[in-house]
């Protein structure tokens, strides 16, 4: 009995390191497979506190970590991989903090946010999270999500905008969890889930400098940049922004240039495809935003979100645009560059001749800005750029020109 307690545990620790094998394999193939086997070591020569996780593996799980987010954090790489990112976070991590990184994920969008965060021996720090996804250049595909940690002076500390302590969440840290098995739609919306039990710290909610964000956007520019030249190697090619142009009609050269004489700054969406993408974005649209047309066509309008976006006008404009209806919300957007901007927004449904919404239009006002509006308020001005488009799509959808023929 006792020899064949032994042979059993013998066969349970053997099954145990197979699986770990497995696990490693599985982790590092999904770097090697996409980028070469000579992409660690690139990574490993690069500085800074990052990582890289991929949303297509259970859970989220981490499936790099460079050396300098073992000195900053205190966690051997090996305790990392393989686990969600949110063993960083702990009980005074903030709750909206979390929400506007779990947003950000869910969208598919680079976001920054200052956020409190554990190392291993249970100790708080301040960081700024610089979070960019990793698309496949072709197609569009999201393959990895890149975290870029910066340290942050503890010297500057931001003013308070909730008294009550109750108002940072506490939630609960399970170490243990490595293999936890998430449902496959849900995988990307796992990272930073705030999860952890340890006693409420009071940290005062610190502030990063230019610098500090300057060199979050550097560093992962830099890793980007090198993620893309190994990934050549395998003829994948990656990039750092979205090409969905892939399946998004082309608008007719009618439309194109009817479009083109208006001068407010918007933007045209696809109502009847996924995700509303972005089929038309004006000359001053692009001024204001920073992003050229190559980059902003087939993304959600969302890409103008950013960590400060009030969630409740988001949900405003989304039941106004099921109920086929226009509104005008006050919202905090962001450039490409990072920077925010006060904004008037007004959406609107734009329907073809049989009556039909065949698209909304998006009219951003910057009114942080000096404009000259002939006289007229401002949400007047902007609806002669929605009545525009409106005479635009009613007249060419009537003789059936509003997508180039091969469309």
């Amino acid at each position: 009995m006792a020899s064949s307690g032994a042979a059993e545990a013998d066969t349970g620790e053997r099954d145990r390191e197979q699986q770990q094998h497995e696990d490693r394999r599985r982790l590092a193939s999904s770097l090697t497979a996409r980028y070469s086997d000579w992409v660690l070591e690139a990574l490993d020569e690069l500085p800074g506190s990052f990582l890289l996780t991929d949303p297509a593996l259970a859970g989220h799980p981490i499936v790099y970590a460079s050396r300098g987010l073992a000195a900053l954090t205190g966690y051997a790489r090996r305790e990392v991989l393989g686990r969600n990112a949110r063993v960083f976070q702990g009980a005074a991590t903030d709750r909206a903090a979390v929400a506007g990184v779990r947003e950000a994920v869910r969208a598919q969008r680079a976001h920054q946010v200052a956020i409190l965060n554990y190392r291993r021996d249970g100790s708080p720090h301040w960081v700024l999270l610089h979070l960019a996804p990793v698309f496949h250049a072709r197609d569009g595909r999201l393959l990895h999500f890149l975290a870029v940690q910066v340290s942050i002076d503890a010297k500057r500390r931001a003013t308070p905008c909730r008294g009550a302590t109750g108002a940072v969440l506490a939630a609960c840290r399970e170490e243990a969890r490595v293999d936890e098995d998430f449902p496959c739609a849900s995988h990307a919306g796992k990272v930073f889930v705030d999860m952890d039990k340890r006693g409420l710290e009071s940290e005062e909610p610190r502030v990063a400098t230019e610098s500090e964000k300057e060199k979050a956007i550097s560093t992962a520019n830099s890793i980007v940049s090198a993620l893309n030249r190994y990934s050549k190697l395998t003829g994948l090619v990656v990039s750092g922004k979205r090409c969905d142009s892939v399946g998004i009609p082309a608008l007719s050269s009618s439309l194109n240039l009817s479009l083109g004489r208006i001068k407010q700054s918007f933007v045209l969406t696809h109502s009847c495809l996924p995700d509303m993408p972005i089929i038309y974005a004006s000359d001053a649209f692009v001024s204001l935003t920073g992003f050229s047309r190559e980059e902003i066509l087939g993304c959600n309008c969302r890409v103008l979100n950013g960590p400060h976006t009030s969630l409740e006008v988001l949900e405003e404009i989304n039941q106004h645009i099921c109920s086929e209806q226009a509104c005008t919300v006050d919202l905090l957007s962001y450039r490409k560059d990072g920077s925010s901007f006060h904004d008037l927004l007004h959406v609107s449904p734009i329907r073809d001749a049989s009556g039909k919404v065949a698209f909304h239009i998006w009219v951003h006002l910057d009114m942080g800005a000096k404009h000259d509006f002939n006289g007229l308020t401002p949400e007047v001005w902007q609806l002669g750029a929605v009545g525009a488009v409106r005479v635009a799509v009613r007249g060419l959808s009537a003789s059936g020109s509003l997508l180039r023929p091969s469309q």
